[in-house]
């Protein structure tokens, strides 16, 4: 299996929180109490990736998605194109994560911006905050959504095994 289908099956397997085999309406976490809490933002995150995934890779249209059908609208989707086509929904998916991390709001991620939002999804690989550096493309110490748009991209395709994915990963993950 290619390192982006074991990359894509893993963040299929954090989202199927029922464990049913598919992404549906039934992943969905439970509406926060306070809309602007980190767990809200997530909740749209999820509610975002599942929505389009479902609207884009349903081919029996039964409301649900299975690993092929998600790895398959990958390849037709992602696979040879350029990040600058990402779709409209996965688009959303990467300026939701690139809002959680913005701590300040300035449309930049510090390097402690991203160590304290890692810390805040409870990541504790000690190679996740040596992402940063991989994912900050001009190296100006700071990311910005394209540099995230980018990520984005390369976790759903690049080839080989050591593409940044805690960032995306913790933002779906329990």
């Amino acid at each position: 299996m290619g390192a982006y289908r074991t990359r894509a099956f893993r963040l299929f397997d954090l989202i199927d929180t029922s464990k049913n085999g598919y992404l549906d309406y039934e992943d969905l976490p439970r509406a926060a109490g306070d809309p602007g809490s980190a767990e809200a933002q997530r909740a749209r995150i999820l509610k975002t990736f599942i929505t389009g995934v479902t609207k884009a890779a349903d081919s029996n249209m039964d409301t649900r998605v299975t690993k092929a059908e998600m790895i398959s609208c990958v390849e037709k989707t992602m696979v040879g194109k350029s990040a600058s086509g990402l779709t409209g929904y996965v688009r959303e998916v990467t300026a939701g994560v690139f809002a959680l991390m913005d701590a300040d709001g300035n449309g930049k991620i510090g390097k402690s911006e991203f160590e304290k939002y890692l810390e805040a999804q409870n990541v504790t690989d000690p190679g996740a905050a040596a992402e940063f550096a991989r994912l900050d493309r001009d190296s100006d110490g700071s990311l910005t959504l394209d540099d995230l748009h980018y990520a984005t991209h390369r976790f759903f395709t690049a080839p080989e095994n050591d593409v940044p994915e805690h960032w995306l990963l913790a933002a779906v993950s329990a």
